[in-house]
């Protein structure tokens, strides 16, 4: 008997956006273990149901033996019924003494013969009641824990869209897009170990994750990026206006080309192309501003810093950078 998880409870309205978040990935996960289990008992199930096919073979070739025993058997009782007092010896007794004798022996040998076959008819019968019986149980069992099961997994996936849709809900009205905002919980951080060994500005899609406007930056700077933006849309209400993420080399190219010399670094040796540095705007671009001062405040515990020399040579106050 599949036994369900205790329910995960749906927060108010009055819950954070990460408090309805982790609701909803935990919804999520719960749906997935539950998939995966269900996948797991049908493989079970169908090999029961294998056992069942097996079995209703068995009682089918059975009731072929019977079906094959019942004229001798009938025509074994319609002897005896014909002649009751003399039995299976007295039926074909007749003529002189050698044929008395032959026939005697004969009927002996048939008298043991019938008794072997109704011996057989018998335990043929018990087998088949016994398999009637476990065909039954099988085909019960089978359908109780396939309807079990669907009925789980059908729980658990309303409690997942529930979950998801309350977060939805509250997402958009904040005026917050709600894709940009679970993009974190699609990025793997681990991804980042992909980039090892490659050059400046030429990582590996795989290392990068998508940020939302188009944006990409290595999986796990990309990860603490998105959840420290969490924490920056709950208090001003919006995302983090990216106007520069990763750059590859070609961009670092087109970047260095259109700055003044200094103020832009050589390409193949940018930050941006390690898919670590990140340049802001609307409002976190000037420098102790509200929006600077949070970002200063709280982007070191996701990694997110302003380096030293960007508050001077040259200064950049837009320029973040990923440092875990």
């Amino acid at each position: 008997m599949v036994v369900p998880p205790p329910p995960v409870a749906i927060a108010p309205a009055a819950a954070s956006l990460e408090e309805l978040r982790e609701q909803a990935e935990a919804a999520a996960e719960e749906l997935e273990d539950a998939t995966a289990e269900y996948t797991e008992r049908q493989e079970a199930l169908e090999e029961a149901q294998g056992e069942l096919v097996e079995t209703i073979h068995e009682l089918q070739q059975t009731e072929l033996e019977l079906g094959e025993m019942r004229e001798p058997l009938a025509q074994l009782a319609s002897t005896l019924y014909q002649q009751p007092s003399a039995g299976p010896l007295g039926v074909l007794v007749a003529g002189d003494l050698d044929e008395d004798l032959q026939t005697q022996s004969y009927a002996a040998k048939l008298s043991e013969n019938n008794e072997v076959l109704i011996q057989d008819a018998t335990d043929l019968r018990d087998e088949q009641v016994e398999l009637a019986g476990q065909a039954q149980e099988l085909q019960t069992t089978t359908q109780l824990e396939q309807a079990a099961l669907g009925a789980e997994v059908e729980r658990l996936r309303t409690r997942s869209e529930e979950s998801t849709q309350a977060l939805t809900d509250e997402l958009e009205a904040r005026g917050i897009d709600p894709d940009s905002y679970m993009a974190a919980a699609n990025c793997d951080p681990s991804k980042a170990e992909l980039a090892s060994g490659y050059p400046n500005g030429l990582l590996p899609s795989e290392a990068l994750c998508e940020l939302y406007d188009g944006k990409f930056l290595r999986a796990d700077a990309a990860v603490d990026f998105l959840e420290l933006n969490v924490k920056y849309i709950e208090r001003f209400g919006e995302n983090m206006c990216i106007n520069s993420a990763y750059r590859d080399l070609p961009n670092q190219h087109r970047v260095y080309a259109e700055q003044p010399p200094g103020f832009a670094a050589v390409p193949g040796t940018s930050n941006h192309g390690l898919g670590q540095a990140i340049d802001l705007g609307c409002g976190i671009q000037n420098f102790r501003s509200e929006r600077w001062n949070w970002m200063e405040t709280n982007g070191a515990d996701h990694g997110w810093i302003h380096p030293a020399w960007a508050k001077s040579s040259p200064f950049e106050p837009w320029h973040w950078e990923y440092t875990r």
